[in-house]
């Protein structure tokens, strides 16, 4: 398990390595991401920087009463926030399109956050823009999807999901739509590790170990699930160190998802 361990730290180090060059990561106004010498270097000389490491795709079909799901992941220092907004600046927050943020108040050293916008139902209009925009540390990176809205290309094709549908229109299936991928933090910190989801009814959510066992105050009272998904972790350890996994579940399905939390020493 250890030499798993290593083998993924050493792979994330890899892809950090371009963005901890000393210097800030801006966004020009073509959407792409420039370096910066003007920015102010946090403690242990880390930079803010925010960068969008898997946009969603530039444009993808939908057709009308289907579900589809644009996902998105930023990696930023601090922890950046991640949000959706539909067309010029509406917030994707009705109840088929879930806006996602995180906080960005804890002092994070970095972290990849992974987004996912569930859009069940399609727009009366042929075509909708989606746009991730990730922030942090008074930066900000953005990508965008449009979505074409087209009809079943067969009549029978409609009929036949009809009875599907209104067996299960009430019902939506269990689904992530917010989790930090991997988390660089400060031993000793009070770590978050979010776990947002979607569903009908409301997905349960529950944490496991690296060994497959579920997390609970009663094994260490430093491990603690809230009420709303979110993970919390005190006294952050070097012991800590490895993968934690997200479960939710409800009457339709479960989802999962992992985050690979990784404790740095302050000094």
């Amino acid at each position: 398990m250890m030499n798993l361990k290593i083998l993924y730290l050493l792979a994330m180090m890899a892809m950090l390595a371009p963005q901890i060059n000393g210097r800030a990561v801006d966004l020009d106004q073509d959407n792409s991401l420039s370096a910066s010498s003007s920015s102010t270097v946090p403690r242990m000389s880390r930079p803010n920087f925010v960068k969008i490491t898997s946009p969603p795709p530039v444009q993808i079909t939908q057709v009308r009463g289907s579900t589809i799901e644009l996902e998105c992941e930023v990696m930023g220092s601090p922890t950046p926030t991640v949000q959706w907004v539909h067309g010029s600046g509406q917030t994707a927050d009705w109840d088929d399109a879930t806006m996602n943020i995180i906080s960005e108040s804890s002092p994070t050293t970095m972290a990849r956050v992974v987004s996912r916008l569930v859009l069940d139902h399609s727009s009366h209009a042929s075509e909708s823009t989606y746009t991730c925009i990730g922030r942090s540390g008074g930066q900000m990176a953005l990508a965008s999807t449009t979505v074409f809205h087209v009809e079943a290309a067969r009549a029978n094709f409609t009929d036949m999901m009809k009875p599907a549908h209104h067996l299960f229109m009430h019902l939506k299936p269990a689904r992530v739509t917010l989790h930090f991928r991997a988390l660089f933090e400060y031993m000793g910190s009070t770590v978050i590790l979010p776990c947002k989801t979607v569903g009908r009814p409301l997905p349960e959510v529950t944490w496991k170990n690296e060994e497959g066992n579920v997390i609970g105050s009663m094994q260490d009272p430093r491990f603690r699930t809230l009420p709303t998904g979110e993970l919390i972790i005190n006294d952050l350890r070097w012991s800590d160190m490895g993968s934690y996994t997200c479960v939710a579940k409800n009457a339709i399905s479960k989802d999962e998802a992992e985050t690979f939390l990784y404790p740095i020493r302050p000094n």
